[in-house]
């Protein structure tokens, strides 16, 4: 061990309370030498504060490394982390350099704005989820720890603390969510540490099966009702279509063809990345010249077919709404998104086949049939209306007929161009 040369003010003494609490101040700065452990010295400061430190040759550096301040720690536990600094220096390490990358790592916040920025706002469809996951369930909890901060112990306790709280799948999202930072992390040599998430093991997750039974379904036409009619429609459009919730959302007028009766969605704004070709049963194309009509008693006329006030221009997320008519049935278990799935177990209860659903769905994932779907859509409109038919059976008059009474039979397609922006 390389020692130090000592300044004129310094002193030795062997470290005990009465002897280091009897220390006088001085003009200028000076250490007490320790006799017992090498390199640890206690500096004392004009002003008469105490630290001790470790003082010694690093890579031919004089280094002096920070243990602890006089009055926090014990003599005992100063010379004992001296020990521990002393052995790791004389194996080759550099707890100087470690302390210096510690002080310039980045917190989990930094990182995950980067990893924001850099990724998630350019390659994702819908950043804002994953900021807003990271906002409610990660960013509080550890937002300000550095990275190093966070180990596997950690990673597991926030991963079962809000499976209790906010269900398994949450948990696991959460989890991967952090884990993509971190792994972000290293690859772009923002953090030379490991990822903590790595060799969690998730929770195992169901597949999700719901559908509105034949009771359901009745108890669901009648709850509706007792909403305004723009809810009414946007509902019932969700059942009629099986297309996503935030798809029939921003439906605009100018994506529907009424010839060939079906509606196109750009595939920016599909989960598969694909565009997708949804079949209008003639009760969806109804709900639409309804919505034209009463969109065109508006003082501004939308290009959307269910419009709202929000800065998007098309009606939000309808969550209110949804928990009211979900009272009405007395059914608490059922999503928005077990409408699309209600679409589809009736095609199967008709004995459509898979392959069929899958493509009236726009599942991406059959791709054995996809030459044979894109050859006729004729199959796939007569498998919608024959469920839509079924469906309806169940659904009070009105809504077979209100269009007819209200309008009139429609006389051709309508055109939208005189107001659509």
């Amino acid at each position: 061990m390389q020692a130090l040369g000592r300044t004129t003010n310094d002193i030795r003494v062997h470290f005990r309370k009465s002897v280091l609490d009897n220390l006088p101040s001085k003009e200028k700065r000076y250490d007490a030498i320790d006799t017992k452990v090498a390199g640890l010295h206690l500096m004392i400061y004009p002003k008469g504060s105490k630290t001790y430190n470790l003082v010694r040759y690093i890579k031919r550096k004089k280094r002096r490394i920070k243990i602890g301040g006089y009055n926090n720690i014990t003599i005992d536990q100063a010379r004992d982390k001296a020990k521990k600094l002393n052995a790791a220096i004389d194996l080759g390490g550099d707890p100087y350099a470690d302390l210096q990358a510690a002080k310039n790592e980045l917190t989990f916040r930094e990182l995950y704005e980067i990893y924001y920025n850099d990724h998630v706002a350019k390659y994702t469809k819908r950043p804002q989820d994953n900021r807003a996951i990271a906002e409610y369930h990660i960013l509080p909890f550890m937002g300000h720890w550095q990275l190093s901060e966070a180990t596997k112990d950690k990673m597991n306790e926030l991963h079962a603390d809000i499976a209790e709280g906010s269900g398994k799948p949450t948990a696991n999202k959460v989890l991967n969510r952090i884990s993509s930072v971190y792994n972000f992390g290293i690859n772009n040599n923002k953090y030379n540490g490991s990822n903590p998430c790595r060799g969690i093991k998730r929770y195992k997750e169901y597949a999700k099966g719901r559908f509105l039974n034949r009771q359901e379904l009745k108890a669901f036409f009648n709850a509706i009702l007792q909403e305004e009619q723009l809810f009414q429609d946007y509902f019932h459009m969700l059942l009629l279509t099986g297309a996503r919730k935030s798809n029939v959302l921003a439906m605009e007028y100018t994506a529907v063809d009424f010839d060939l009766r079906r509606w196109t969605i750009h595939g920016l704004h599909t989960k598969n990345d694909d565009i997708n070709v949804v079949m209008l049963p003639e009760s969806a194309i109804e709900i639409i010249r309804r919505r034209y009509e009463a969109n065109k008693r508006l003082n501004a006329p939308s290009p959307y077919v269910f419009p709202g006030d929000g800065e998007k221009g098309h009606l939000c997320d309808p969550k209110r709404a949804w928990q009211r008519i979900r009272d009405r049935m007395g059914v608490q278990d059922i999503t928005m998104h077990d409408l699309r799935r209600t679409l589809g177990s009736y095609m199967t209860i008709k004995g459509t086949s898979l392959p069929m659903i899958g493509k009236a769905l726009n599942h991406k994932s059959l791709r054995s049939t996809e030459i044979y779907a894109r050859l006729s859509q004729d199959p796939v409109l007569e498998a919608v209306n024959e469920a839509v038919e079924f469906m309806d059976s169940d659904a009070l008059p009105s809504f077979q007929s209100n269009v007819t009474s209200l309008f009139g039979k429609p006389n051709g397609p309508i055109k939208f161009h005189s107001f659509v922006a």
